[in-house]
Order: structure tokens, then sequence, then C-alpha cells
């Protein structure tokens, strides 16, 4: 078992892995709160745009996956508040934008040696100790700002009106929040995979909400159930040759039902202790 550390790649998955796994679980928890959850996928999908068009350029698709992402989120942002145009729907207009320009430019690249199936699925395993450090003080930040604007952030989310009538700069607020989940969804696209990034950001949630009796008590969970899943895929991808990102998924889905099934039985048989 331990002979796994020895390997530098596995090292840099784990680091990197469970960073994201920490700020997945708590920008997660706000989505989930304020039933934006849907958001992520589309974020996820539309940044893949920005991958297809640093192939087509030669340029970083990190970067411009970011850059694409958070402008996604500030176009949802502004598009949402029009009370004509439901956001739902701008959600799957941006989302199928985003893969029609990716399809593109992957298909006008055809030579390019960068393969969009890394960004699709993701892959753990192949980071760079690079994107390690960057992935790090991206999430040293994120955990910065979400402590000293917590209070705000969850008026936002939990009274989005009120939190505009008492806050005369709020739209700054709103508008850091999206960028932020903007942020991290196009930055964690070679870690999870930006067809399995929103299950990172919601089913850690949804299994903390069988036993949470509170937003705090609902962030601790979340994170904790999103290391096991990350640790389960990362050790199941190395000692059983799948991959990490499915193996991730999969375990937080099994997680979940674990905790709706448990969850069952104590409402029904241990009705005073829930």
């Amino acid at each position: 078992m331990l002979e796994l550390f020895t390997y530098d790649f596995i090292l840099r998955a784990f680091l990197i892995g469970y960073a994201c796994a920490i700020i997945a679980a708590i920008l997660g928890n706000f989505l989930v709160a304020g039933r934006q959850a849907v958001m992520s996928d589309m974020l996820a999908h539309t940044s893949l745009a920005g991958v297809g068009i640093g192939v087509l350029f030669n340029l970083t698709p990190h970067f411009v996956a970011a850059a694409v992402s958070v402008l996604a989120s500030i176009l949802l942002y502004f598009l949402g508040r029009q009370k004509k145009l439901p956001k739902e729907a701008i959600s799957v207009l941006i989302l199928s934008g985003g893969i029609a320009i990716a399809l593109l430019c992957v298909h006008l690249a055809k030579n390019n040696p960068i393969a969009l199936e890394t960004y699709l699925f993701g892959s753990i395993l192949t980071v760079t100790s690079q994107e390690v450090g960057m992935f790090i003080l991206m999430s040293l930040l994120f955990i910065a700002v979400i402590t000293l604007l917590y209070n705000r952030f969850l008026c936002f989310i939990f009274d989005a009106d009120f939190f505009r009538s008492k806050f005369k700069f709020g739209i700054y607020f709103e508008l850091l929040f999206m960028v932020m989940i903007g942020a991290f969804v196009a930055l964690s696209l070679k870690i999870i995979g930006g067809l399995l990034i929103s299950s990172l950001l919601v089913v850690p949630v949804l299994t903390a909400q069988q036993f949470a009796k509170s937003f705090r008590a609902s962030l601790l969970i979340s994170v904790i159930v999103n290391l096991i899943g990350i640790t389960i895929g990362i050790l199941s991808s190395f000692y059983f040759d799948v991959p990490a990102s499915s193996a991730v998924v999969l375990s937080l889905i099994l997680l979940f039902v674990g905790a709706l099934f448990f969850a069952h039985v104590s409402r029904k048989y241990f009705p005073k202790l829930t």
C-alpha cells in the first residue's frame, strides 16, 4: 500500500484531487441551496469551447477555457435577470453553443496533439507540478474570499431580492460568486472532466443533506464525502486500471445511495435519533 506514495504522479493526483474536492464541496453547497446546480453543468460544457479555441490557435487550453467559462457565467447572470427569459433555457442555449464551438474548433485543428478527450473525461493522473501549484493557489484564494464574504454569499443565495435591496453594490458580490464558479469549473476540466465535474459539485451535497441539520454541517459532510470519493477514485485507477474520473463519480453516487438508505432506515426504525 505504501508503495503507492513513492510515485510522484500519484502524490500530485492526491494533492490536486483533494484541493478540487474541498472547493467543489463548498461551492456546490451554495449552488444547490440557490437552486442553481444546472449552472455547473452549463459552465462545464461551455468551457470546452475555450479548450477548442486553445487547441485551434495553439493557446493554453486551461486559461482560454477559464476565460470562456467566466464570460459565460457573467452572460448567464445578466440574461438570467431578464424576467422574460427562463434561466434554465438560457443555460441550455449557452451550453449548446459552447459544445458546438468546441467540436468545430477541434475539427479544424485535426493535427493538434492535444486531445479533447482529456478535458471531456479528465486525467487526474497526468497533471503536472505547475498545474498542482496553480490549482492549490486558486483554492486558497477561493477559501479566503468565501471566508471573508460568507454571510453575504449566504444572503445572496437564500434571499437574492433582500440582498439586492440591502447592499448597494450587491451586484459585484453576485458577479464575484459567478466568476468563482466559472473559473473553478474550467480549471477542473483536466482533473475530473467537463462531463463529470458537476457530479463533484452536486452529489456530495445531496449526500450531506441526508444527515446535516444546518448549512455549516452540510459543508463539512460534503467535503468529507468528496475527499472519500477522490481517494477511492485514485486508488481504483492505480490498482484496477480504471478511469479515475469514472471511479470518483461512481463512488460518490454509491455513497449517496448508501446515505439515502441509511437515512431512510434511521427515520423508520430509530426516529428519536433523527
